[in-house]
């Protein structure tokens, strides 16, 4: 049996040894061991704490040494979970961690049961016990961010896009994947905007001058959504939402993440009705993305490939994507165009596909159909007759 608690700390990306702890406090709760089980929780809490602290920049108003030693504290063997207990209740001054004073006191009850368990004490330990040690862990982990760490890991994401200091070739993987020890759940949005906003500043001179996204922004963000974890990529969704041109030049670039706007159904047709194919780029990647993805809905599966053969003129789909294209009845749209209604022979249908009153010439009822390999090849004209005029 596996714990609805075992998939959620998956998705946080642990370390090494604490992601231990807690597979050791599962083994034990599945068996009824349920003071060990809530044991070896409270060594995993901590030890997350512990290595998020020593991972840190210092915090605003402590000294480069007052830091240096409360790391070296953590990283003791003998002094660590007193020391990572300490770090989180020091509220004077220059808190370590910016939370509220009921979850350093719900922490404090969690270290007095913990005692229980060590020191074999009177206090019964039950199964609703860790249960809801569970609980506090699932609703409260990530909001346990040392103080200032937002800054640095920000510095940290633009200094790895800066030639001059990180070469290239190198993942950024480790660092999307160190986000959530530094940046509290619900600063993920102002996160994200304030590092786009400094992307946008970073533009090279080509970008700037032909006024184009941000080509680092765009690998940054593909890699949110490859490597961060459940919460950054609902933020990354929702700054994807939140700008529309944004959105339409990232999905260009990476159509695979297009099921990064599942949830925002309005956002999806705006892309699909507005902004595919009205520029000279091939959007036949992310349009045959959005429809195998199940991303347009059935219902306007067909509107939308009418939508699309009215515009797409200058592009020819390939591979896979045809074969998408095909099943969602796209060359049917333009075989009924061509033998239908003899649209090859408009040449405005033929660029734009926007016939105005105007009908074309029917063909002669002495020029049979086209077969099979004739009317692949109309099809693809129709789509590559602009380009020859």
């Amino acid at each position: 049996m596996k714990l609805l608690i075992e998939d959620w700390l998956e998705s946080q990306q642990l370390d090494q040894e604490s992601s231990s702890n807690f597979t050791e406090s599962f083994v034990c709760f599945k068996v009824g061991a349920y003071k060990a089980a809530l044991l070896f929780a409270y060594l995993g809490f901590m030890g997350v704490v512990r290595a998020r602290i020593s991972s840190a920049n210092a915090p605003a108003g402590l000294t480069a040494a007052e830091w240096a030693t409360i790391q070296n504290n953590v990283r003791s063997a003998e002094t660590w979970d007193k020391a990572v207990f300490t770090a989180i209740q020091k509220k004077q001054t220059h808190p370590i961690f910016l939370v509220a004073d009921d979850l350093r006191h719900q922490t404090a009850y969690w270290k007095d049961r913990r005692n229980d368990c060590a020191h074999s004490k009177a206090n019964k330990i039950v199964a609703a016990h860790v249960e809801a040690f569970y609980a506090f862990l699932e609703s409260n982990l990530s909001k346990f961010v040392v103080n200032g760490s937002r800054p640095a890991t920000v510095a940290r994401i633009l200094n790895f896009y800066n030639p001059s200091i990180t070469p290239p070739g190198l993942p950024i993987a480790p660092i999307i994947q160190d986000v959530p020890h530094a940046v509290a759940v619900n600063e993920l949005d102002a996160f994200l905007t304030e590092l786009a906003v400094e992307f946008d500043n970073r533009r090279n001179a080509v970008e700037q001058a032909l006024n184009q996204e941000s080509k680092q922004k765009q690998a940054f963000l593909s890699g949110v959504f490859q490597f961060g974890t459940d919460d950054l990529k609902d933020a990354g969704s929702r700054h994807l939402a939140a700008h529309a041109v944004v959105a339409v030049a990232f999905l260009r670039a990476y159509p695979q993440h297009a099921p990064a706007l599942g949830g925002f159904p309005a956002n999806i047709r705006q892309l699909w009705h507005d902004f595919l194919f009205t520029t000279s780029n091939d959007d036949f990647p992310l349009f045959a993305t959005l429809l195998r993805t199940g991303l347009i809905p059935q219902a306007e599966v067909q509107e939308a490939v009418r939508r699309i053969v009215s515009r797409s003129h200058s592009s020819v789909p390939t591979g896979l994507d045809e074969d998408t294209l095909r099943q969602s009845g796209f060359f049917d749209e333009i075989e009924r165009g061509i033998v239908v209604d003899d649209k090859l022979a408009d040449f405005a249908w033929a660029q734009c596909g926007k016939v105005t009153n105007h009908q074309a010439p029917r063909r002669p009822s002495y020029i049979s159909k086209p077969g099979a390999e004739d009317l692949r090849t109309l099809r693809l004209a129709a789509l590559s007759v602009a380009s020859a005029e």
